[in-house]
């Protein structure tokens, strides 16, 4: 078998130790490479997560609902105005005092994504403004504050035309908010009208361009 030789650019060989040194800083580069396209795949291509589609009523055990009128406030399974699946969620609202619902139950590692999704279908004619408040392991969570110290919450706000709707919420705030261990988020009403529903479906994590999230 005839065994050829390195040359450096002038024609001259180069020697054993020179040439194992260099094929050996060829093979780590290599390594390098290969392991670096996972990682720089993570953070921008994971794909999008399904949090929530709303396809079974036990899906609906991980809500609950706060306000001044929360025993009057419906949430159940619709057919009706659905992006993904066959299911929505409907939450009517008897009127138009603040309302909450609290998300309990649900994948607490966000950490891979810049971005929260929820696909919203708004009958009303009018536009409602809702608000996104997240909160992690460690804001304040106690057997007199269940949903944790709305001091300590996230938050971002949002505006539903009439119609079709897909809220985009940024996932990095100017406090702590640890992605890696998110244990309650919620969606409220800032102002709506008396007797509105809504359909909430589809909500997911991804990651989208920067300039989405302005």
């Amino acid at each position: 078998m005839k065994i050829y030789r390195l040359k450096c650019s002038n024609g001259r060989k180069i020697g054993h130790a020179a040439e194992g040194a260099f094929m050996k800083n060829i093979l780590q580069w290599i390594i390098a490479a290969i392991f670096a396209i996972p990682i720089a795949l993570t953070a921008a291509d994971s794909k999008p997560l399904t949090l929530f589609s709303f396809e079974k009523p036990e899906d609906l055990q991980s809500l609950q609902v706060d306000g001044g009128m929360k025993e009057s406030i419906k949430t159940e399974l619709s057919s009706e105005n659905c992006t993904a699946g066959k299911n929505c969620l409907k939450v009517t609202f008897p009127d138009d005092s603040w309302a909450e619902v609290l998300f309990v139950k649900f994948n607490a590692d966000w950490s891979a994504y810049n971005a929260l999704k929820i696909d919203v279908f708004n009958p009303a004619a009018t536009m409602v403004g809702v608000l996104f408040q997240g909160a992690d392991a460690d804001a304040g969570f106690a057997k007199d504050a269940p949903f944790g110290d709305r001091d300590k919450r996230v938050s971002s706000g949002g505006t539903l035309r009439p119609g079709k709707n897909t809220l985009v919420f940024p996932l990095k705030y100017d406090k702590p908010f640890d992605l890696k261990n998110v244990k309650m988020w919620s969606l409220s009403n800032i102002a709506r009208p008396k007797g509105l529903a809504l359909y909430i479906d589809n909500i997911r994590l991804e990651n989208v361009k920067p300039e989405d999230l302005e």
